[in-house]
């Protein structure tokens, strides 16, 4: 499956060792974390050593002695492909005890190819331990726990985890609420363990298989992944294993403060006691007393978890205690990956009383968690700053610890996981929900506390009660958006007024939306606004409204604003809480100077020529014959300077009523550029095709491609030929025609097979009224080994039409790198566009993959200028599902996940 994938480009690294104890390691011993461009194929012999199949790579490899490589995740066997795809080139490599590794990881980084390589950093625990003692709970009166609980305590489908030192598992105050994995649960008994063996599962769990498939044999209630980090005597960190347990006292601590068993006469209660905890041990403690995550240990837990939450259909809440002060490439993918699974995220904000942002908790989408103590100020320790999300009870807080023992402890560590509880309920109360929707109620539904201007903490700090009881937003749709059309041509012209009408839909169970308010808005401001707000009123829950009464309007001034394309955006905003969505459509205003009209059937085979168009910066209307109601009329494309039409492959293209609007356009003076396979083959012999095509038909070629007519003036590409085969073009040339000019007609083309078997033409009259016809599917041409593109040959059509084609951008305007800026609509059906950005002239790739890595269509292969480019993929051949564009210039590599929705 693995060889299967390309990767995503992410930036990744730690910075911990500021903030690790004196003495302590800062980074696991001769362990390197690296991820590769592109494929790699490795092995590892006791002559050779570890090979990776490149000969720049593996003199490195030798140079330092490298004695192992492995997949990232080893044998794990995840259910997210989408996620493998990402990670499928990331791999730990072993180097001899004592090598320095952060030479080892800077030499790597400097090669081409090498997305990232990092040592295997320890990063410290964020908490201030003290020594044990009973304490009371204050913290759920704090924020409200008992209210909350007469509405939810948890819920079994909600799981929660703490990546930490593990978890004692057969605590009494914790072991009624250890998940047992069903998966590896043989014997049906839930129990996470048999009171007559302390260890992991039922004596008949046992049978050392792997039978829930994941790749770990028997982990019944989770996972240790910590291994070669010379911990504590006693600490088990020799090899990963079944057993999480927790030699620390941390990671208990964690558990407790989020599931804590209650109503079992023992102890206190954790904030979301009807949940379960999955054990997963990525932490140890050191030999002087320290504690420490191992970064890929905890890599392997978050992606463990979002198995866990795919597999089982589980919500899972998880919680990291621990943090550096850079991020930390490895997790940040994983983090994205849990994020993308629905798995709600919350990290320690730190403990170093200063406002640097610290990693994880300041990665997107996870919570970062403050501490505040009894009286809702800031904890002394605690860090701050813009970066926080929330704040949550960190002083004395009194939780269950290691060895069936109790503490009472300080640090944000104790308040992440607090705060993670209420995520917990969160979830729990609104299980339809996704993540984004439950981190913005946590983060919303807090009480205001008092804060420094200078050190905040947060929205404030968390309140159980009110998360599971106060909606926050309204969740509306636009459904609809209708504009008026007054002379029927589908688009504003000048001296037109324009009605816009939407229709709006408020999710049943969301806050009902009070004082919905329209506006109109364009980045064009020559457009003049005539009802540009208009007061809807409310919109209840589960209800649905239109402004049909009172539509929005604004009208295109006579002069100033034609044939150019305009944002238009309409906002809509209401209360509570100032909600606000908008909705994007780009307008072509006026009349253009090309008219492309695309008649192959509904094909989809436009999208070449419409990422021509694009890259050269034309401004185009496009006409589609299979989609549009009404076709044009004789008025409206005699008023284009140039037409692009194109058939595609149909059969019997040229209706009786197309004929006559070409015939209209170039008697009226329009240039006209027209080609497909079928057209010879349906107006052979016709007045039509002899005086307006200036064509006669003499048969066929099964040519590839075709030469220039040496001489040739027009629009001919001088010495390049035109190639009808490769993966840049439509690769729909089945069947190309030969002709003979006639009426004036000149040969502009022909098949490399014969200099007599004409293929493209060109005229022009007296009048300098001109015409290109080509008997084959210019949509065809693939530019490949370095022939002439299609997007060349319309640069010299337009130039001959007289047609202006944007200077490419200027050295301000070059893009900094290479990448896909962006792919909209997205999700989409059926044609998503995609824009490439192209810092210096390049051999450009872009293809589109599956999700198991096979290439379904390629968008462009060929030389390419600097600037922006356009390429559009339509997906109506494919299965609809998750697909990705690769980019590939100049040994860069840019991906884009691409979502088609039929």
């Amino acid at each position: 499956m693995r060889g299967l994938h390309r990767t995503i480009a992410v930036i990744f690294a730690i910075l911990i060792a500021g903030a690790a104890l004196a003495g302590a390691p800062n980074y696991a011993d001769g362990v390197l974390l690296i991820r590769f461009h592109d494929d790699v194929y490795p092995t590892t012999n006791d002559k050779s050593g570890v090979s990776v199949g490149d000969l720049n790579y593996d003199r490195l490899l030798t140079r330092y002695n490298a004695t192992d490589i492995q997949w990232f995740f080893g044998e794990m066997n995840f259910i997210d492909e989408e996620f493998m795809f990402d990670v499928r080139n990331d791999y730990i490599i072993q180097f001899p005890s004592g090598t320095d590794m952060e030479m080892v990881a800077h030499e790597f980084s400097q090669m081409n190819g090498i997305e990232w390589a990092l040592p295997d950093y320890l990063i410290p625990l964020d908490y201030i331990p003290n020594d044990p003692s009973f304490g009371s709970q204050w913290f759920h009166e704090n924020i409200e726990s008992s209210l909350a609980w007469d509405i939810v305590t948890g819920s079994e489908d909600v799981l929660v985890a703490g990546i930490d030192t593990g978890v004692d598992w057969n605590h009494p105050d914790l072991v009624d609420n250890i998940w047992v994995n069903p998966g590896e649960d043989i014997d049906d008994n839930p129990a996470p363990y048999d009171i007559f063996d302390d260890i992991p599962g039922t004596s008949n769990d046992w049978n050392y298989e792997d039978d829930d498939g994941n790749g770990y044999a028997d982990d019944f209630i989770g996972y240790d992944w910590v291994t070669g980090v010379n911990g504590a005597p006693g600490e088990d960190d020799s090899q990963i294993d079944n057993n999480p347990m927790d030699f620390n006292g941390h990671g208990t601590g964690v558990a407790a403060a989020m599931v804590e068993t209650a109503d079992n006469g023992t102890g206190g209660a954790g904030v979301a006691f009807g949940c379960k905890v999955i054990c997963t041990r990525a932490g140890y403690q050191a030999p002087d007393g320290g504690g420490f995550t191992q970064t890929s240990a905890a890599v392997q837990a978050m992606t463990y978890l979002t198995d866990i939450a795919i597999r089982y259909d589980k919500t899972v809440i998880v919680n990291m205690s621990y943090g550096g002060s850079t991020p930390y490439g490895p997790m940040q993918t994983a983090v994205a990956n849990a994020w993308n699974n629905n798995l709600l995220m919350f990290a320690a904000a730190g403990n170093d009383n200063h406002n640097a942002v610290q990693y994880p908790a300041n990665y997107p989408n996870i919570i970062a968690v403050a501490a505040t103590d009894q009286s809702d100020n800031r904890a002394s320790f605690s860090n701050y700053g813009d970066w926080v999300d929330v704040a949550s009870p960190g002083v004395g807080c009194f939780t269950s610890w290691f060895d069936n023992g109790y503490s009472s402890w300080d640090g944000t560590s104790v308040a992440s996981p607090i705060a993670a509880g209420v995520g917990a309920l969160v979830a729990a109360r609104f299980p339809e929900q996704t993540n984004t929707y439950w981190s913005n109620v946590v983060i919303n539904s807090v009480d205001i506390i008092d804060q420094s201007p200078t050190r905040p903490i947060g929205s404030g700090r968390v309140n159980a009660y009110q998360a599971v009881t106060q909606y926050y937003w309204p969740e509306l749709t636009i459904e609809s958006l209708e504009m008026t059309d007054p002379d029927g041509n589908y688009h504003p012209d000048p001296g037109e007024t324009i009605e816009v009408r939407l229709t709006i839909s408020n999710e049943e169970g969301w806050q009902d939306a009070i004082l919905v308010n329209l506006a109109l808005e364009f980045d064009n401001p020559a457009i003049e606004m005539v009802n540009g707000q208009v007061l809807l009123g409310n919109i209840e829950s589960g209800t649905t409204a239109d402004n049909n009464d009172y539509p929005l309007s604004f009208h295109v001034p006579d002069t100033g604003v034609n044939g150019v394309f305009t944002n238009m955006t309409v906002r809509l905003t209401c209360d509570p809480n100032e909600y606000e969505i908008a909705i994007d459509e780009q307008l072509l205003i006026g009349t253009p100077e090309v008219m492309f009209v695309d008649d192959d059937g509904g094909e989809g085979l436009d999208e070449y020529i419409r990422a021509d168009l694009n890259a050269l910066n034309m401004v185009f209307n496009h006409v589609d014959m299979a989609t549009r109601p009404t076709m044009p009329e004789t008025d409206e494309i005699s008023g284009y300077p140039v037409v692009i039409w194109m058939t595609g492959n149909e059969e019997d293209p040229i209706t009786s009523h197309e004929q006559e609007l070409l015939e209209a356009a170039i008697d009226a003076g329009v240039n006209v550029f027209i080609f497909g396979e079928g057209i010879d083959e349906q107006l052979a012999g016709t007045d039509f095709y002899a005086n307006y095509l200036h064509a006669e038909s003499t048969g066929s070629n099964g040519a590839i491609a075709l030469d220039p007519i040496e001489g040739a003036g027009g629009p001919v590409v001088d010495e390049g030929r035109l190639v009808l085969t490769g993966p840049g073009g439509a690769s729909n040339s089945t069947n190309p025609d030969v002709i003979n000019p006639v009426n004036g007609g000149q040969a502009a083309y022909s098949y490399y097979t014969s200099v007599d078997d004409i293929g493209g033409i060109y005229y022009e009259s007296e009048d300098h009224v001109k015409l290109v016809y080509f008997a084959f599917a210019f949509e065809a041409t693939s530019g490949a080994q370095e022939s002439t593109s299609r997007e060349m040959f319309l640069e010299s059509l337009f130039a001959w039409f007289g047609t202006d084609v944007e200077e490419q951008p200027g050295e301000e305007l070059i893009p900094e790198e290479f990448a896909i800026a962006t792919a909209y609509p997205n999700p989409f059906n059926p044609s998503t566009t995609l824009q490439v950005s192209i810092p210096q002239n390049s051999t450009v790739s872009l293809r589109v993959f599956d999700i198991l890595g096979r290439e379904v269509a390629t968008l462009a292969q060929g030389s390419y200028q600097a600037g922006m480019h356009s390429f559009q993929w339509n997906a109506t051949s494919q299965a609809s599902g998750v697909y990705f564009a690769v980019l590939e210039a100049n040994g860069h590599r840019s991906m884009q996940k691409l979502v088609y929705m039929r």
